[in-house]
């Protein structure tokens, strides 16, 4: 169930940024054949590349994927496993940590819009209640939160390092 719902986050996440792409395209192309820019394009572009972080993240996170220099932590496993993973144990426990604090604060940001009802964007422009972004950005967070509680529990996934046919 915890995968699905990882997938289906990261599902989401790459149909924005097809949509996004779709959306950019559409104003490159009104405003030079037509003189006549789509409103509210750079204000979505914005909050998109905030939602899309964080719709993407958990899954990465679950997978081993996050980007890293890991070159010191490789000698490490070559000579040591049981340290190497002590190590992959305390970066998940210290990514928990990071990620508790931003599901605390997303729930207080998310409270917060829904009773002011805060806008995004430029008045008289465009604008977007921002409660659905911190909506997001709280989903994403429980998620990453959760991927790094599992990974201090289980150990880090099996994926951890380059795979086939990356560098």
């Amino acid at each position: 169930m915890f995968d699905r719902s990882l997938r289906a986050l990261s599902a989401i996440g790459i149909a924005w940024i097809f949509a996004l792409m779709l959306l950019v395209g559409a104003d490159i192309v009104s405003r030079f054949a037509f003189n006549s820019p789509i409103s509210g394009v750079a204000e979505i572009a914005g909050f998109s590349v905030i939602a899309i972080t964080f719709l993407q993240l958990p899954a990465a996170v679950r997978d081993g994927r996050l980007a890293r220099a890991d070159l010191v932590l490789q000698r490490i496993r070559e000579r040591s496993p049981g340290a190497a993973q002590t190590i992959e144990r305390a970066f998940a426990l210290l990514g928990a940590l990071v990620f508790l604090a931003i599901v605390w604060a997303a729930v207080s940001g998310l409270g917060h819009a829904w009773r002011t009802n805060d806008q995004f964007g430029a008045q008289g422009v465009f604008t977007f209640p921002k409660w659905p972004i911190w909506l997001l950005v709280l989903s994403g967070s429980f998620g990453c939160l959760a991927a790094f509680t599992a990974q201090v529990v289980r150990g880090p996934p099996a994926s951890t390092g380059p795979r086939h046919g990356e560098f």
